[in-house]
């Protein structure tokens, strides 16, 4: 019995120890499904759960929080140990952070209100008010497309741009074909509700973006628990899982 009680301690010791060495990763993110939104109390989508997956992989404790994009931008640019996802590649961010991915590639696109010419694309980007979210990739691309700062409208959120565009208060905005179909079908609105007008982009993918001063060797086996994961056909799953009907 005393040898028993021995070994026990040194059980309950070790796994003290292992706990408080373990290393904590605050993951921020946005509302934007199905990659990344909020259930009740949970944070759900794919990239969210590939994140607690390749972190449970890799022995890293993973907190994620909701907040708005350019929120989650300014913490992660000037806070060590924490992620922000889902993040564009893009080569004016390259040097802001450490990357960890591909878990995506990336196509957006420009959705518009029902008008005559938006089958064909025919209107000129020059000529639509925007909405776009505060921070996002898509501000420099359409910015790179000729469109003006003046005619884009920032809000928090893809759902708050999607009511402006709705509500007519702007003509156009960004978003990538499975995370427009996500929303309209969530909100039991018809696909023709808005017309696809052109492709904006499909340069780079959709990665992690870790502070500079965050731990390599928790990049590092996180990087290598993406690459694990995504071999397995994780990646895939997770999109069927959140796509399909």
């Amino acid at each position: 019995m005393h040898a028993i009680k021995i070994y026990v301690g040194i059980l309950l010791a070790l796994c003290a120890a292992t706990t408080a060495g373990a290393q904590t990763l605050t993951a921020y993110t946005e509302e934007w499904a199905p990659y990344n939104f909020q259930d009740g109390r949970d944070v759900k989508g794919i990239a969210t759960d590939l994140l607690r997956e390749a972190c449970k992989t890799a022995r890293v404790n993973c907190k994620v929080e909701m907040v708005p994009w350019a929120r989650g931008y300014k913490i992660v640019r000037n806070t060590p140990d924490t992620v922000l996802f889902t993040t564009a590649r893009k080569p004016e961010r390259e040097d802001h952070f450490l990357w960890v991915g591909p878990i995506l590639s990336r196509s957006t696109w420009v959705f518009a209100r029902p008008h005559p010419a938006d089958a064909a694309g025919t209107r000129e980007l020059n000529k639509l008010r925007f909405g776009v979210v505060r921070g996002e990739a898509a501000y420099q691309d359409l910015l790179n497309a000729g469109v003006a700062p003046a005619s884009m409208l920032e809000d928090s959120s893809n759902a708050s741009i999607l009511r402006l565009l709705l509500s007519g208060m702007v003509d156009a905005m960004v978003d990538t074909e499975v995370a427009m179909a996500w929303a309209l079908r969530s909100s039991s609105l018809d696909a023709s509700t808005v017309v696809k007008h052109s492709n904006l982009a499909d340069e780079g993918a959709y990665f992690y973006a870790f502070n500079l001063k965050s731990n390599p060797d928790v990049v590092g086996r996180l990087q290598a628990a993406i690459d694990k994961l995504k071999r397995q056909g994780r990646v895939d799953a997770l999109v069927r899982r959140y796509t399909q009907p």
